[in-house]
């Protein structure tokens, strides 16, 4: 009787420590899983973030430089550039928690080729018609090949971190 219950209880055992492995490992294969989505989330806001900032800074440069453009117009395009702006910020204050090292600094980099622009243009506030307008313009130009050119190797950061490439 006393070696049933011995072999009853060694089941038990068995089964709990069995059951409690188990659990760990699903606990730890979920916090993987939903570690890679956030990152990889991160990763397309970031390459997002840079495109949309991209695209809203020429359609507003392009208002801008047409004789006919009204002001509200112009504001409001500016306005989202503005917004563009913020969110490449938001990205990359959010690098050190998701990206790789070398995503980090790619992400820092875009926020700091969109603050040294904005900090040259007054924060992308309308640019007047004038000689100092055109000024402003003529610094923004560069930008957005900038902004590609660095968003491009994070994109293969990105992929890299993640394990879609080798």
């Amino acid at each position: 009787m006393s070696q049933s219950i011995a072999t009853v209880v060694a089941a038990l055992i068995a089964a709990f420590g069995g059951s409690v492995l188990g659990s760990v490992v699903a606990l730890s294969r979920f916090k993987r899983e939903r570690a890679f989505d956030r990152q990889l989330d991160w990763y397309e806001r970031a390459l997002r973030a840079a495109h949309e900032f991209t695209l809203r800074l020429e359609i507003a440069m392009t208002f801008t430089r047409e004789s006919k453009s009204d002001a509200s117009l112009l504001a409001r395009v500016w306005q989202e550039v503005q917004a563009a702006h913020l969110e490449i910020d938001r990205c990359a204050t959010q690098a050190d928690l998701y990206g790789s090292k070398n995503a980090i600094q790619l992400a820092r980099k875009l926020a700091t080729v969109v603050q040294d622009a904005a900090n040259e243009t007054d924060a992308f506030d309308v640019p007047g018609r004038d000689a100092e307008g055109e000024r402003r313009l003529e610094l923004l130009d560069t930008v957005p090949e900038r902004l590609r050119r660095t968003a491009k190797p994070l994109a293969e950061a990105g992929r890299r971190h993640l394990g879609l490439i080798s």
